[in-house]
């Protein structure tokens, strides 16, 4: 006689732990369904949050009309860009060496690089800012972008470091048989391995940069050069209780993070599980 699986002895138990997951899931999504759908209302529903939306797009419109958002998109993703670029540039390749190098001084490097994580941002808001004034770089995107690259080589060292542990010594081995450098054994077959971490950095700093608030309201005009959240918050001040708008850019703000995660969460995933378990 056939016994039970055990696949279908449990299947009970998996219903259940589905119906919580998904009854978590969207524990968790309502407030951003509530986000998009508020963003619909007039002014006479808004007050009204059991109300189902009648798809009203003039607060966009007065969105677009009333902000510079396409002026502050562009500042946001200039940040984003080029400090992420300059970040996994240099993350990876001291990554590469701190990893592969078991020589003591390679070590104490890695703990130098962790030091910065370790330092509150809050203790070096005034060096900084009187640092931006020395510098007679008052209001400019590059220097928060400088900025964001020292608070952020750390982490991404931290987290490339352990990802090479996972790759194999063997392949650089072969590289060098076949007369490959360092350099080129190091970007044309180390790199492309690190996509996994890569993309654990490229979501996690991104969030960062894109949300950050305090950073860009001390080293930014945000009269003349601002961010989406400084926008934001002006917008907020200019409208008052006007929630209909401020609903609606805060929308536009996060459907790029939105769309991100969804093309890259698979990365994280993996970076985060490697970063974990490997060495």
């Amino acid at each position: 006689m056939n016994q039970p699986s055990l696949t279908t002895k449990r299947k009970p138990g998996f219903i259940v732990l589905e119906v919580i997951l998904l009854a978590t899931a969207l524990l968790y999504l309502f407030p951003v369904l509530y986000l998009f759908g508020a963003s619909m209302k007039k002014s006479a529903e808004f007050y009204e949050p059991l109300k189902l939306p009648h798809w009203y797009f003039g607060n966009y419109v007065k969105v677009f009309e009333q902000t510079h958002l396409f002026q502050a998109l562009g500042n946001t993703l200039y940040i984003c860009l080029v400090t992420l670029a300059i970040n996994i540039i240099v993350s990876s390749m001291a990554g590469y060496m701190i990893g592969r190098n078991k020589h003591r001084y390679f070590q104490l490097l890695f703990y130098v690089f962790l030091s910065g994580m370790i330092i509150p941002v809050q203790t070096s808001m005034v060096p900084l800012f009187k640092l931006e004034q020395f510098l007679h770089m008052q209001s400019s995107l590059t220097y928060l972008c400088l900025l964001y690259v020292a608070g952020g080589i750390p982490y991404a060292t931290m987290v490339y470091t352990g990802f090479m542990k996972s790759v194999p010594r063997e392949l650089e081995e072969s590289a060098s048989i076949d007369g490959a450098g360092r350099f080129r054994t190091f970007w044309s077959i180390i790199f492309p391995l690190l996509l996994p971490a890569t993309g654990t950095i490229l979501v996690t700093t991104v969030f960062w940069y894109w949300n950050d608030f305090v950073s860009p309201l001390l080293y930014l005009d945000i009269n003349h050069t601002p961010t989406l959240i400084t926008l934001i918050f002006k917008f907020k001040v200019d409208r008052g209780v006007d929630w209909g708008p401020i609903f609606s850019i805060c929308v536009l703000a996060t459907v790029p993070l939105i769309i991100l995660f969804l093309f890259t969460q698979k990365y994280l995933i993996k970076g985060f599980i490697a970063g974990a378990v490997k060495g």
